[in-house]
């Protein structure tokens, strides 16, 4: 009876090679231009693998992290305007004409009871959780919660392309 030794490949060996069944080859991707300190990177071979099995683009991964960094800076700054930190004006290049009024409406309704300063603890929120989804149309939507230091509030957000820039078409706080 023999025994067989079983190690795990590694995609720096020269006999592993999944580039060679893609149909449209090209050049190989050295290991070393993955960075090894990003923790949530999945390894070079499996993560062209799975780029081929859904079809993700460099395109797409630059799209979305576009889609992040607006989400993530418009939730904050809608909360922001609603507490009386910021003006509804600053939101204006990247918000609909029709966003920034309905922005501009809740904004009167929630700080009518304030005094000369915003209340204490409403804004500056950190975001605990952040989805997104793609439309078939190529627009996102986009759900972010923030966590204050009373209360927990969500914003929806649905941000198309516009004229070759990213904008925010429909907003609805929750």
């Amino acid at each position: 009876m023999s025994t067989i030794a079983i190690s795990p490949r590694s995609a720096n060996t020269s006999y592993y090679n999944p580039d060679a069944y893609a149909a449209n080859y090209t050049e190989p991707i050295p290991a070393q231009t993955v960075p090894e300190t990003d923790p949530c990177q999945a390894p070079a071979h499996l993560r062209r693998a799975l780029d081929n099995i859904f079809h993700r683009s460099a395109v797409y991964r630059t799209e979305h992290r576009a889609i992040i960094e607006i989400s993530h800076a418009v939730a904050r700054a809608v909360f922001e305007i609603v507490a009386g930190y910021r003006t509804v004006n600053q939101l204006a290049f990247v918000m609909e004409p029709s966003c920034i009024a309905k922005l501009r409406r809740r904004a009167l309704l929630e700080t009518a009871s304030y005094t000369l300063e915003p209340l204490p603890g409403t804004a500056h929120g950190q975001i605990i959780s952040l989805h997104l989804d793609r439309c078939l149309s190529g627009s996102w939507e986009c759900t972010v919660i923030l966590g204050f230091k009373y209360r927990v509030r969500a914003v929806a957000l649905k941000i198309e392309p516009w004229h070759g820039r990213w904008q925010v078409t429909d907003m609805e706080l929750i």
